[in-house]
Formats: structure tokens, sequence, C-alpha cells
């Protein structure tokens, strides 16, 4: 008879195999990781929501800044319009008769549907284009 017999071990985890192991899951109460779960899913949440925030908070910015920007160059450009009409009433209104007219052939050539209108539409616009430089030079 052997007296030093060891226990048999379980060959995975080297731990006699009659003795029961506390570093496996427990079956009976509550465990760590289960109770701070929950808390853990709220943290990441917030954290989400932060940074969702943010981005939202800078594209308002960007936008806001675009905006005023867009808003600035065009009340710029208005005011030198206008400036530019008072100072020259005459050049400003043949110009905006010679757009009036190339509209108008461009319009009456859509709706027309024939192509000989195409013939002279080419040759009136350029012509009214030319002016229109001209009178900007």
């Amino acid at each position: 008879m052997e007296v030093n017999k060891k226990p048999e071990q379980n060959p995975i985890t080297g731990i006699p195999a009659n003795k029961p192991s506390t570093s496996g899951p427990q079956t009976s109460g509550t465990s760590g990781h289960a109770s701070t779960a929950p808390q853990r899913a709220r943290e990441a949440a917030s954290e989400v929501t932060n940074q969702v925030q943010q981005a939202y908070d800078q594209t308002v910015k960007v936008v806001s800044d675009a905006y005023g920007k867009t808003s600035d160059a065009i009340s710029k450009t208005y005011d030198q319009t206008m400036t530019y009409g008072r100072d020259n009433p005459g050049k400003l209104t043949l110009i905006a008769f010679g757009a009036g007219i190339g509209i108008g052939v461009l319009l009456a050539a859509g709706f027309g549907g024939r192509r000989s209108n195409t013939r002279y539409t080419e040759p009136i616009v350029n012509a009214l284009s030319q002016v229109a430089l001209e009178f900007f030079r």
C-alpha cells in the first residue's frame, strides 16, 4: 500500500480534483462584474453623449462663422453694386436692358422648339456679353 498518494489533479488548472476551485465563476450571490456592467454602460453612454455634444457645438460654430462671412461678403457686394448703379445710371440701364433682351431671346428659343432661332440666339447673346464687358472695363 502506498502512503504518499497524490490526489488527482485537473490537467488544465493543476488544482486537485476533489478540492473546489475559488478562482472560477461563482454561481451563488452577485458577481462583482455584474454589478458594474450597468455603471460602465452609463459611463460609456455619457462619454458618447459628450463627444456628440462637442461635435454638434463645433458644427454650430463653423456654420455660424461661415454664415457670418458669407453674409458680410454679400452685403459688401450689394453695397458696391448699389454705389456703381448710383454713379453710372446710364450704363446700369443699358446693361439691364441688354440682359433682358438676352434672357428673352434665350427663353424664346427654348420655348419655340425651332432650330432656326438658334442661329440668331448665339450671336445676339455674344454681342450683348461683349457690350456688358465693355461697360464694366
